[in-house]
């Protein structure tokens, strides 16, 4: 016997005594499928009358109705996945992924990458074509950038992390992939940055070691040349390599013994000059260029043309040989790392420079403007320290036999007077002042 139910979905069957629920559905082959079942009540039993069966067809009736709007929701979902998917085919066959072999050409051209010379996108290119490198030997199947994971990301360090790479070149490579891939990221169509989580190596930073001052009568007594010079300026200024073979004739004020340059390290983020006196030891040696010599552009032009060309390394190589030369080790072993380090260099004059100072009294505050250290703690000293302070540092430095310079003093105080007028009286009485009392402490 079948009773009709219209008040829910689904019919009511009766075999016997028992209650059974019958009802249809579409199968994804898309045929018709009968379904019945019995129905009991809480407790298991057959149910045997029919405003029970009633109640107990509604309920299970909700619970089909719910599944069938699933697997509606389902079948939707599917076919909106297989329309994205057909969407990214044909964008894809529009307009290809990044590949790895494009990828370098890409990050050159992307307005998301910043402004920096030519050197550090030497550096920059010189990482990437390692990386690609042995991406191309050890993951051959991954030709696209999307495809380099987060385990051929691991693989890559972990090759270089065995002992033959010093920490910074370790985290060099590793804070330019994070940086190429960020740049790249739209292009690329990166999900995530697969560099972003890993560790950079602890580094212990160890900078140049200052040179003595029979080291310093070595190296500036068996000069030549331009280097003769180039040691010079770079020992009694404190200017790095490339600031001293790149220095210009119209950075350079003899009548005011100044010269005045933006550093290179910071003239694109922070194209602010320094004022260095000019050391009479600098002087004479400047004074004794024909002046037809110096009509020229660069004060030392065969090693700013050497620097220039991007042959910075080979402008070193003579430096450092030029150390050796005098019997000075410039390098020592490594406890990690293939290549040893460099102990000496020009740069040792810098830090000689400082210490000269330093020792001479001058204050730090000073020292720092003149070197150009900027930070945001000391900008407001930088901002008070006085030409007659800057001079009067310079003035202090020792010769090279230890002695006072007495005389850079009492030039700069002749200079001083003699370029006293009716309006600027008052500053140079200061500044003279300044440098005096300098003397007697």
């Amino acid at each position: 016997m079948k009773t009709k139910n219209t008040r829910s979905p689904g019919s009511l069957l009766v075999r016997g005594i028992n209650y059974y629920a019958f009802w249809r559905v579409k199968g994804t082959d898309g045929k018709t499928k009968a379904i019945c079942r019995a129905l009991r009540d809480d407790n298991g039993a057959a149910i045997t009358t029919k405003p029970e069966a009633e109640k107990a067809k509604a309920r299970l009736m909700e619970i089909v109705s719910k599944q069938n709007e699933v697997a509606s929701l389902r079948s939707i979902q599917h076919a909106i996945d297989d329309k994205e998917a057909e969407i990214k085919r044909l964008k894809d066959e529009q307009n290809p992924p990044l590949a790895l072999a494009q990828a370098w050409p890409a990050f050159l051209r992307s307005t998301e990458r910043h402004d920096c010379g030519k050197s550090t996108l030497v550096s920059y290119e010189s990482c990437w074509s390692r990386f690609e490198t042995w991406a191309q030997s050890e993951h051959p199947e991954a030709t696209l950038l999307c495809d380099i994971t987060s385990d051929i990301a691991k693989a890559y360090l972990e090759s270089m992390n065995h002992g033959t790479i010093a920490p910074r070149t370790f985290n060099a490579h590793l804070h330019f992939l994070r940086y190429f891939f960020r740049v790249l990221t739209m292009e690329g169509r990166l999900t995530e940055n697969v560099w972003k989580k890993a560790k950079s190596k602890a580094d212990i930073i160890l900078s140049r070691r200052d040179l003595t001052v029979d080291e310093l009568k070595k190296v500036c007594d068996a000069a030549q040349g331009e280097m003769k010079l180039l040691f010079a300026i770079g020992l009694y200024t404190g200017l790095r390599l490339g600031d001293v073979a790149t220095l210009k004739w119209c950075e350079v004020d003899l009548k005011r013994h100044q010269i005045r340059r933006v550093p290179n390290k910071t003239a694109r983020r922070m194209p602010q000059a320094i004022t260095i006196p000019i050391h009479p030891a600098i002087a004479a040696m400047l004074a004794d260029i024909p002046a037809n010599e110096r009509d020229a552009v660069y004060v030392l032009p065969q090693s700013a043309h050497t620097y220039l060309k991007r042959a910075r390394s080979k402008l070193t190589r003579q430096i450092q040989k030029h150390f050796e030369t005098c019997g000075i080790k410039t390098t020592e072993e490594r406890e990690v790392g293939s290549r040893a380090r460099v102990v000496v260099g020009f740069h040792s004059l810098r830090h000689t420079f400082v210490s000269m100072a330093r020792e001479a009294g001058a204050p730090l505050a000073v020292i720092e403007g003149l070197v150009g250290h900027h930070s945001v703690s000391l900008t407001r000293h930088y901002t008070h320290v006085s030409e007659a302070a800057s001079q009067n540092a310079i003035g202090l430095l020792p010769s090279l036999n230890g002695a006072a310079l007495v005389p850079a003093r009492d030039e700069i105080l002749r200079d001083l007077i003699e370029s006293m007028t009716t309006g600027n009286w008052r500053e140079k009485k200061a500044a003279a002042l300044v440098m005096l009392a300098g003397a007697r402490n």
